[in-house]
Protein backbone atom coordinates (compact mmCIF):
# COMPACT_ATOMS: atom_id res chain seq x y z
CA UNK A 1 0.00 0.00 0.00
CA UNK A 2 2.95 2.27 0.68
CA UNK A 3 4.20 2.29 -2.82
CA UNK A 4 0.64 3.74 -4.37
CA UNK A 5 -0.78 7.59 -4.19
CA UNK A 6 -3.95 7.93 -1.87
CA UNK A 7 -6.44 10.26 -3.43
CA UNK A 8 -8.43 12.31 -1.42
CA UNK A 9 -11.65 13.36 -2.52
CA UNK A 10 -13.40 15.64 0.19
CA UNK A 11 -13.27 18.73 -1.82
CA UNK A 12 -14.68 18.11 -5.06
CA UNK A 13 -12.46 20.74 -6.75
CA UNK A 14 -9.25 20.06 -5.29
CA UNK A 15 -6.49 17.56 -6.44
CA UNK A 16 -5.27 16.10 -2.94
CA UNK A 17 -2.95 13.29 -2.92
CA UNK A 18 -0.13 11.79 -0.78
CA UNK A 19 2.87 9.34 -1.27
CA UNK A 20 4.84 7.44 1.42
CA UNK A 21 8.58 7.97 0.29
CA UNK A 22 10.86 5.92 2.14
CA UNK A 23 14.01 8.68 2.24
CA UNK A 24 14.01 11.22 5.08
CA UNK A 25 12.11 14.81 4.37
CA UNK A 26 15.36 16.87 3.21
CA UNK A 27 15.68 14.86 0.78
CA UNK A 28 12.21 14.78 -0.88
CA UNK A 29 12.56 18.93 0.07
CA UNK A 30 15.43 18.65 -2.15
CA UNK A 31 13.64 17.17 -5.51
CA UNK A 32 10.91 19.62 -4.77
CA UNK A 33 13.47 22.60 -5.04
CA UNK A 34 15.94 21.64 -6.83
CA UNK A 35 16.07 22.95 -10.24
CA UNK A 36 17.77 19.75 -11.81
CA UNK A 37 15.10 17.37 -9.92
CA UNK A 38 12.33 19.52 -10.82
CA UNK A 39 12.92 19.02 -14.38
CA UNK A 40 12.25 15.61 -13.73
CA UNK A 41 9.52 15.40 -12.14
CA UNK A 42 7.69 18.67 -13.55
CA UNK A 43 8.21 16.66 -17.05
CA UNK A 44 4.87 14.72 -15.91
CA UNK A 45 3.21 17.95 -16.85
CA UNK A 46 5.22 18.82 -20.35
CA UNK A 47 8.19 17.31 -21.17
CA UNK A 48 10.87 20.17 -20.87
CA UNK A 49 8.74 22.14 -18.23
CA UNK A 50 11.13 23.67 -15.32
CA UNK A 51 10.19 25.64 -12.05
CA UNK A 52 12.12 28.10 -11.20
CA UNK A 53 12.34 29.61 -7.77
CA UNK A 54 14.59 30.72 -4.65
CA UNK A 55 11.44 29.16 -2.39
CA UNK A 56 11.88 31.36 0.22
CA UNK A 57 8.73 33.18 1.41
CA UNK A 58 7.78 35.98 -0.87
CA UNK A 59 9.98 35.20 -3.88
CA UNK A 60 8.58 34.55 -7.47
CA UNK A 61 7.76 31.25 -8.55
CA UNK A 62 7.60 30.52 -12.40
CA UNK A 63 7.19 27.71 -14.36
CA UNK A 64 7.94 27.44 -17.89
CA UNK A 65 7.68 25.32 -20.92
CA UNK A 66 11.07 23.67 -23.12
CA UNK A 67 11.27 26.80 -24.79
CA UNK A 68 11.38 29.26 -21.34
CA UNK A 69 7.67 30.94 -21.73
CA UNK A 70 5.92 31.05 -18.56
CA UNK A 71 3.40 28.79 -18.31
CA UNK A 72 2.59 30.08 -14.72
CA UNK A 73 3.32 32.71 -12.25
CA UNK A 74 3.68 32.64 -8.33
CA UNK A 75 4.42 33.18 -5.10
CA UNK A 76 5.81 31.63 -1.98
CA UNK A 77 3.12 32.36 0.75
CA UNK A 78 4.38 29.71 3.27
CA UNK A 79 8.01 28.11 3.25
CA UNK A 80 9.30 26.05 6.12
CA UNK A 81 12.25 23.98 4.78
CA UNK A 82 11.73 20.28 4.46
CA UNK A 83 7.97 20.45 6.12
CA UNK A 84 5.84 22.88 4.05
CA UNK A 85 5.51 24.62 1.02
CA UNK A 86 2.69 26.89 -0.35
CA UNK A 87 2.40 28.71 -3.51
CA UNK A 88 -0.19 31.34 -4.66
CA UNK A 89 -0.74 31.80 -8.39
CA UNK A 90 -1.69 34.65 -10.28
CA UNK A 91 -4.25 35.01 -12.46
CA UNK A 92 -2.34 37.07 -15.32
CA UNK A 93 1.37 35.59 -15.64
CA UNK A 94 2.78 39.02 -16.32
CA UNK A 95 1.40 40.28 -13.21
CA UNK A 96 3.53 42.01 -11.34
CA UNK A 97 4.59 41.25 -7.44
CA UNK A 98 2.32 43.87 -6.01
CA UNK A 99 -0.71 42.56 -7.60
CA UNK A 100 -3.02 39.98 -5.87
CA UNK A 101 -2.83 36.15 -6.23
CA UNK A 102 -5.70 34.41 -8.07
CA UNK A 103 -7.52 31.43 -6.18
CA UNK A 104 -5.49 29.19 -7.83
CA UNK A 105 -2.64 27.27 -4.83
CA UNK A 106 -0.41 24.76 -4.12
CA UNK A 107 0.55 23.23 -1.05
CA UNK A 108 3.31 20.84 -0.24
CA UNK A 109 3.44 19.26 3.53
CA UNK A 110 6.41 16.78 4.33
CA UNK A 111 6.05 14.89 7.63
CA UNK A 112 8.38 12.25 8.46
CA UNK A 113 8.29 9.92 10.31
CA UNK A 114 10.57 7.03 11.48
CA UNK A 115 12.86 7.50 8.52
CA UNK A 116 9.68 7.58 6.18
CA UNK A 117 8.52 10.73 5.05
CA UNK A 118 4.76 11.13 3.90
CA UNK A 119 4.06 13.91 0.72
CA UNK A 120 0.89 15.36 0.72
CA UNK A 121 0.20 17.01 -2.06
CA UNK A 122 -3.19 19.92 -2.50
CA UNK A 123 -3.79 21.95 -6.25
CA UNK A 124 -6.76 24.16 -6.17
CA UNK A 125 -9.09 25.27 -7.09
CA UNK A 126 -9.79 24.01 -10.08
CA UNK A 127 -12.64 23.05 -12.54
CA UNK A 128 -13.79 19.37 -13.12
CA UNK A 129 -11.77 19.97 -16.98
CA UNK A 130 -8.57 20.52 -14.82
CA UNK A 131 -8.99 18.03 -12.58
CA UNK A 132 -9.24 15.25 -15.13
CA UNK A 133 -6.26 16.48 -17.15
CA UNK A 134 -3.89 17.21 -14.22
CA UNK A 135 -4.41 14.58 -11.55
CA UNK A 136 -2.97 11.82 -13.47
CA UNK A 137 0.01 13.72 -14.61
CA UNK A 138 0.61 14.19 -10.26
CA UNK A 139 0.17 10.83 -10.52
CA UNK A 140 3.37 10.92 -12.51
CA UNK A 141 5.09 13.73 -11.00
CA UNK A 142 4.25 11.47 -7.40
CA UNK A 143 6.13 8.66 -8.49
CA UNK A 144 9.01 10.51 -10.02
CA UNK A 145 9.42 12.33 -6.59
CA UNK A 146 9.10 9.58 -4.67
CA UNK A 147 11.77 7.70 -6.64
CA UNK A 148 14.03 10.39 -6.85
CA UNK A 149 14.16 10.70 -2.81
CA UNK A 150 14.53 7.19 -2.63
CA UNK A 151 17.72 7.11 -4.68
CA UNK A 152 19.36 10.22 -3.08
Amino acid sequence: MENEIINNTDQSDWIKKSIVIHAADDKVWRVLTNIEDIKKWAAAFEAGTQVVSEWTEGSEVLWKDASGARLMKGKVEVSYPAKMLKVGFYEDMNAGSEEELGEYKEHYLLTEEAGKTTFSLESGPLTDEYIQMLSPQWDEALKMIKSLAEQA
